[in-house]
């Protein structure tokens, strides 16, 4: 799926004609018969619907029809009642809406629908995709209309030396896209079109009150995941009727963990036929985890009900293992840091910015393309599941505000488990400093080489790896105090919640680079976790009960409760992924090592090559601050040269519709 808006402005005709020829696009007009949304998208992630003078098109993947949208139209509120109400359908998607010459633009919670925008011709232009954004400005300066800034569309050489930062860099530098004046709409805020061509941004999202008991927390996770699930299994439907072809498939990843299994169980609620996947692991005196969680899952092994009728011939089915598995064999598979350009498993890049999950992109590649095979349509992860429910040292500092003697119990537990040191333990409980300090105040230590910092603050401090050229460092130094200088705001005041939608920030990031990949193969990759309903939901919970003795992530665990059986839940296998992780890199090593010899990130004067060299082929090589540097390059390599403007050169015009003739002026 692709977009850009255009406001209702003459420009717009312009800009239109800009745009590279290629498949036909949908063209949705103005009233006046100027474009409004030009774009390509398929029937059943799309609803469009109006109401008098308002209009609203949802492009994702929702539970809704058109005259359920239709009824959200009308009310109070003008553009700001509308998207009140429609927050109020299940799924993850894009609402645009219009009234009046007034356009808006809102994507959702956890950016995997982000939406960017960019001054391209004398006007503001939105859009979900950067690259596209790029491609028009550089368009546009090569017809020479009015450019926004000088190297409008050219790659960002700032935003790369961001990139090299491990894990990742602090809000709002993260959400920097790779391309000159092309800007992100930042999380939680919508972006609203004139028709005179500027635009503004505001806030339409605010964190709830963490102040609901587990009981009444896991309740509303439950109900709000369960909408989630539905909505893609109402999607598949759609596809397949708008089609006319046999039952789309379900996908999911049955991995043996809490927040996979979970989805598993609800999707096999559904009326759609479920594909469940995992990998096939062989281990010396161990389990494969995914198989103990089937085995769970089999009627009998563990009681849990099959009580609730889906299917139209009658059959019974909550239980995933009613459906198809895939076990997909470790034997002859791409492993961990296969090189993206392998020639046995050359696998697309993100175009949009480089790949979070890089180390795995391969991987996932081929299992999209084995899922494709079997016939999925749509592919449901876990990812979110950790983001949203696994406990953040963070929340001790929140805690204390309310209760401090819980708060210094559990502190001085960490301080212990986790081997704090004193001071650090501390500062995760009585620090408050505010969010711009605590940004500027990384900037001295963002290329520091000693131990890393203990404890928790508003984020996990980033940091630059030692191959980073000292320009560069400096560079990013002058980048966190010229942000931390326009004085952000964190997410939300409390920092368990600015952290918790942070990390789900960060999933979403993730899933909109495995989405790319996934969709080569003609596979949609959701992550009903990173709902804007379950991530409110899992928000709500009183800071008290976000850690339990004994227990993984309790919200969701008692979310869960009795839909998946007890025995199917499970932390996950981060130590059993961590040793095939170092595995792949020792594999691959060698083939990641000779990008030292044309790196194209030292040709720009960001990393030492040589020193680079010597990480990649120690002992030990650091994978968390190899990948961010890794991804970087070869995104980098993905990119075609971009040509120098030649405006004499006529453009290709977009192959549209004819627009509607513009309505006769009233007497």
């Amino acid at each position: 799926m692709d977009f850009l808006v255009f406001p209702d402005h003459p420009a717009g005709d312009a800009l239109c004609r800009l745009l590279p020829a290629g498949p036909p696009a949908h063209v949705l007009h103005h009233p006046s018969g100027r474009p409004w949304i030009v774009g390509h998208w398929s029937a059943d992630e799309a609803l469009t619907a109006e109401a008098g003078p308002r209009r609203a098109v949802l492009l994702g993947t929702a539970s809704a029809d058109p005259g359920a949208l239709a009824r959200l139209l009308p009310g109070p509120g003008h553009l700001d009642g509308v998207g009140q109400r429609a927050r109020r359908i299940p799924g993850s998607y894009v609402l645009l809406t219009a009234a009046e010459g007034d356009l808006r633009c809102r994507g959702d919670l956890a950016t995997v629908h982000q939406i960017h925008h960019a001054r391209i011709g004398g006007v503001t232009v939105a859009g979900n995709r950067p690259q596209d954004l790029a491609a028009l400005a550089r368009a546009a300066v090569g017809a020479r209309l009015p450019s926004g800034a000088p190297g409008a569309g050219l790659i960002d050489e700032e935003s790369l030396a961001l990139r090299l930062l491990f894990p990742f860099a602090p809000l709002p530098l993260s959400l920097r896209p790779m391309w000159r004046s092309v800007r992100a709409v930042p999380p939680g805020h919508h972006l609203t079109l004139y028709a005179n061509g500027r635009h503004s941004v505001a806030r339409w999202w605010q964190p709830p009150e963490p102040d609901a008991p587990l009981e009444q927390a896991a309740q509303t996770v439950r109900r709000a995941l369960t909408e989630a699930v539905a909505a893609r299994a109402h999607r598949v439907t759609r596809a397949a009727h708008d089609t006319a072809g046999s039952r789309g498939t379900l996908s999911a990843d049955l991995l043996g963990t809490t927040d996979s299994a979970g989805l598993c169980f609800l999707a096999a609620r559904e009326d759609v036929p479920l594909l469940t996947a995992s990998w096939g692991r062989c281990h010396r005196g161990g389990a494969d985890p995914a198989g103990g969680a089937r085995a769970a899952a089999r009627p009998g092994a563990v009681p849990h009900q099959r009580t609730q009728p889906t299917g139209r011939d009658g059959c019974r089915r909550s239980c995933p293992c009613d459906g198809e598995h895939l076990a997909v064999p470790y034997a002859g598979a791409p492993t961990w840091y296969t090189p993206p350009d392998d020639p046995d498993h050359t696998t697309p890049a993100d175009p949009a910015a480089p790949l979070a999950a890089f180390r795995e992109a391969v991987r996932l590649a081929h299992l999209a393309r084995l899922l494709a095979a079997r016939g999925s349509r749509l592919h449901l992860a876990g990812i979110g599941g950790d983001a949203l429910f696994a406990h953040r040292p963070a929340a001790l500092n929140s805690l204390a505000r309310s209760d401090p003697r819980t708060a210094a119990r559990r502190a001085w537990t960490a301080h212990h488990l986790c081997h704090w040191k004193a001071r650090d333990t501390l500062r995760t409980l009585l620090g408050g400093r505010s969010y711009p300090r605590w940004l500027a105040g990384g900037a001295p230590r963002v290329a520091a080489t000693g131990p890393r910092t203990t404890g928790a603050d508003w984020e996990i401090r980033a940091a630059l790896p030692p191959w980073t050229h000292p320009d560069a460092v400096a560079t990013v130094r002058r980048l966190l105090r010229e942000a931390a200088a326009e004085a952000p705001e964190p997410f939300a005041p409390l920092r368990s919640q600015h952290e918790t939608v942070r990390a789900a920030v960060r999933a979403g990031e993730t899933v909109r680079g495995i989405g790319a990949l996934a969709l080569a193969h003609g596979i949609g990759y959701e992550a009903p976790f990173l709902d804007d309903a379950v991530i409110e939901a899992a928000l709500t919970l009183r800071l008290a009960d976000r850690a339990r003795a004994g227990v993984h992530a309790p919200l969701l665990t008692r979310a869960l409760r009795g839909v998946v059986p007890g025995a199917a839940l499970s932390p996950g296998t981060a130590a059993m992924q961590d040793a095939e992780v170092r595995a792949g890199l020792r594999t691959h090593r060698g083939a990641l090592a000779a990008l030292c010899d044309d790196s194209l990130l030292a040709g720009r004067g960001l990393i030492r090559p040589g020193v680079l060299r010597q990480h990649l082929t120690s002992r030990q090589p650091p994978p968390h601050a190899l990948d961010p540097t890794l991804a970087t390059e070869y995104w980098l390599r993905a990119q075609a040269p971009v040509p120098p403007p030649a405006p004499e050169v006529a453009r290709p015009a977009l192959s549209v519709p004819a627009r509607p003739p513009r309505p006769a002026a009233r007497s």
